[in-house]
């Protein structure tokens, strides 16, 4: 009597004759959100057909609170669920309303991810390093970095150097206000997601930022907030608009670094003093908003003029003293009566004033002579 051959049902082989035989078979992930059309209804459980001959239902707890409206579902509604089991005993796909809106929510995330959609999200509170916003129901992330500080000036001119409480409490005015912001990173598993803010305003359109420069004329006195320092000036945004104030219009006085005069962050007036049509970028001055010292330094100082004044900085032929805003002469070290230190208050006599070339020559070696 011959054996009985065992049929093979692997899932290759059985792939195989499903392709062969041309039937469409929909294959369900735990996690994947489908969408179908409701067949009946009872006190505890829902079916929907999901397509490709396939029933799913959803029950129990998996139904949830009542909170996306299943009990007002009827035969025919469209409904979405999201996957909880392929297949059980009955060969229905076990769904979930409960787990779907979570899961509909990171889908959108992930979607304006990646197609750079912009999202609108509410913060909630300050956390070490950023803000904790809610984005459509999941909690997200704003680090301080992707902030925006044109929209809180005053608050981070007060922090920009301050203590993590300070930081604290300047942004707290923020709770309860709606930002614009970007995807930045998603990970469901981690429950992680990231935002910028400052990536969404770089989004602006040509013709928004257009309009924003058209708005601004040379001459203007701005307030704009200092978004980075280098040795050649400061960056200054001015409502999205960026704009340069040179080393050389920081002050009236020689400026060696300017990091001593600004921080990053800090609120700062301007005077607008041109527009570069080709980079799109504001020429500013810090400088201007006060008169030229040294355009009446001849009458005020004349030579012989006996000036107080406090060192300012230290050089190796010399020292640099501040007569007023703006305004310094040095003391040549052969002109200098004793060692001089920055900070000293003295008392000097004017030896040259040279208004052309912004030069003011100081003695206290002079000034003692006098005295004797």
């Amino acid at each position: 009597m011959s054996k009985a051959r065992r049929v093979q049902t692997d899932s290759s082989v059985m792939d195989k004759l499903i392709a062969d035989s041309g039937i469409q078979i929909q294959r369900f992930r735990p996690g994947d959100l489908v969408e179908g059309v409701v067949v009946s209804v009872s006190h505890n459980q829902i079916l929907l057909d999901i397509g490709a001959k396939a029933e799913g239902i959803v029950s129990g707890s998996e139904l949830g609170e009542g909170s996306f409206g299943y009990k007002d579902l009827q035969p025919g509604d469209t409904a979405v669920a999201t996957v909880v089991q392929p297949e059980n005993s009955q060969g229905y796909v076990v769904l979930s309303f409960k787990r779907c809106e979570g899961d509909r929510q990171w889908k959108l995330v992930e979607d304006a991810l990646e197609n750079g959609i912009t999202l609108k999200v509410v913060v909630q509170e300050y956390n070490k390093g950023g803000l904790l916003v809610d984005c459509m129901g999941l909690r997200g992330f704003v680090p301080l970095s992707h902030l925006d500080r044109v929209h809180f000036a005053e608050d981070i001119a007060k922090f920009a150097a301050g203590s993590e409480a300070e930081l604290k409490e300047s942004l707290q005015v923020l709770s309860g206000k709606e930002l614009k912001v970007k995807v930045i990173e998603v990970d469901k598993v981690k429950n992680r997601l990231v935002l910028s803010e400052k990536e969404a305003l770089k989004t602006y359109s040509d013709d928004v930022r257009q309009q924003k420069i058209s708005n601004i004329k040379e001459g203007d006195i701005v307030t704009g907030i200092v978004t980075g320092l280098m040795p050649f000036g400061i960056f200054v945004d001015l409502d999205g608009v960026e704009g340069l104030v040179h080393i050389s219009e920081i002050a009236w006085e020689k400026v060696n670094n300017p990091g001593t005069y600004y921080k990053v962050g800090q609120a700062i007036e301007v005077k607008v003093l041109g527009i570069d049509e080709e980079t799109e970028k504001l020429a500013l001055s810090v400088k201007r908003l006060i008169p030229n010292p040294w355009e009446d330094v001849q009458e005020k100082y004349p030579v012989g003029t006996r000036i107080k004044g406090v060192v300012s900085r230290i050089v190796p032929f010399g020292a640099f003293v501040k007569v007023s805003q703006g305004l310094e002469g040095l003391i040549h070290v052969s002109e200098a009566s004793g060692p001089l230190d920055e900070g000293q208050e003295v008392e000097a006599i004017v030896t040259l004033v040279d208004k052309d070339n912004q030069k003011l020559a100081l003695s206290t070696r002079l000034l003692e002579k006098i005295e004797l």
